[in-house]
């Protein structure tokens, strides 16, 4: 009998070790309100047109979501850890597990690159840490190019007028469209992608990205979409910098009688930020070049996107306003045409954030962005949104 409780006690010993070892945490974000969205459109020839959308759909803050991490330590410095991260759309509370179409500019292959919406989630990763050696996590995430675009003056948001971070859109109605205005475009996320993460020494630090699908019916066999990237980071007291550069290569051949055709986007950025006493001043650079690619021609010359962004927030007791300003331009072909209709583009954000606790924020907020051609500055096209809402995290 004394065995038998011996037994039992050391079980349980053992067991509570374990689970002081390891735990699992189920955390998201809600974000709830009402927005309205306008677009006003004019054409070379002045002929105005609009469309006006809202509701209570909410999401303008940031996109709400549900996700589960975990970390257990392994001894000697070492853990291993997971994180699974589902959308949920706001307003309808639809968890987003339906993966869209298939993009032709990644071969065919449902990579979800962008904002999670081809595969339905935003985050499945398992990984091993080191204290002394850094972080390996593979599957599918973000880029280390998405917190240098998205910033830390309101970052992530869903409402126009960031210049680097949201999609600058246009319509053939009014400035025309010239290319991708989303500076990250397909860099975003990647799925099947492994990161290094270093370890921060002396306020440096380093992580590398490198992700592929291969592609199993189409004409041209081995890796139909690839990304690989390179980012730094340095924080000196108030004062922190970010760069980075990263690389999408895709095919697009899925019939065996198809010609090979393909392209490459490199997007570039950077930021530096200055944080002290409640004040944030960021300063953030982006760029994104995109150029296709055929049997015949070989590379030849795309699409450019570039942008450059100041932004500012004053914590103010639970208080928080914040603005930000940019400019940056696009160009088909690289040359400024009217063929291609390069453009010119503003954008512009100001609101501010009430913190009703850690957790609970009310805001308010109004983002705008226009576009311009180079060559007749009176066809246009600008979008406003106007939001309130109530952001919780958990």
């Amino acid at each position: 009998m004394k065995k038998s409780l011996l037994a039992l006690a050391t079980m349980g010993a053992f067991a509570g070790a374990a689970q002081a070892q390891s735990s699992v945490t189920v955390y998201g974000i809600y974000d709830g309100g009402y927005s309205v969205s306008k677009t006003d459109m004019t054409t070379a020839a002045g002929v105005k047109t609009g469309t006006q959308a809202g509701g209570f759909s909410g999401g303008e803050s940031a996109s709400s979501r549900i996700g589960f991490r975990g970390v257990e330590d392994l001894g000697g410095g070492l853990s291993a850890n997971f994180n699974l991260e589902l959308g949920i759309t706001a307003g309808t509370g639809q968890v987003s597990t339906t993966p869209a179409a298939a993009s032709a500019t990644t071969g065919g292959i449902a990579t979800g690159a962008n904002q999670g919406s081809e595969t339905g989630v935003r985050t499945s990763i398992v990984g091993i840490g080191s204290k002394q050696f850094g972080t390996l996590a593979v599957g599918r995430q973000l880029t280390g190019m998405h917190s240098i675009l998205a910033g830390d003056v309101w970052g992530g948001n869903n409402m126009a007028g960031d210049i680097t971070y949201s999609d600058v859109s246009s319509t053939a109605n009014g400035a025309g469209v010239t290319a991708t205005a989303r500076i990250n475009s397909v860099t975003t996320r990647s799925s099947n992608m492994l990161t290094y993460t270093s370890p921060t020494v002396m306020g440096a630090n380093l992580r590398a990205d490198y992700g592929n699908t291969t592609a199993t019916s189409v004409s041209q066999p081995g890796i139909q979409y690839a990304i690989k990237g390179i980012y730094a980071g340095y924080k000196y007291g108030p004062v922190t910098a970010k760069i980075g550069r990263v690389e999408a290569v895709s095919n697009e051949a899925l019939a065996v009688t198809a010609a090979y055709a393909g392209s490459k986007t490199v997007v570039t950025g950077g930021n530096i930020m200055y944080q002290d006493k409640g004040l944030t001043v960021q300063y953030t650079n982006g760029r994104n070049l995109t150029e296709t690619f055929t049997a015949a021609a070989g590379y030849i010359q795309g699409s450019a996107v570039k942008a450059n962004k100041i932004s500012a927030s004053y914590q103010i007791g639970a208080f928080m306003p914040f603005v930000q300003y940019g400019q940056g331009a696009t160009e088909a072909g690289r040359v400024a045409t009217a063929a291609n209709t390069a453009t010119e583009d503003k954008a512009f954000q100001i609101g501010s954030e009430y913190a009703l606790s850690k957790r609970s924020s009310l805001y308010a907020a109004y983002g705008s962005s226009k576009r311009s051609l180079k060559t007749n500055s009176s066809a246009s096209t600008e979008v406003t949104d106007m939001a309130v809402g109530l952001r919780h995290t958990f």
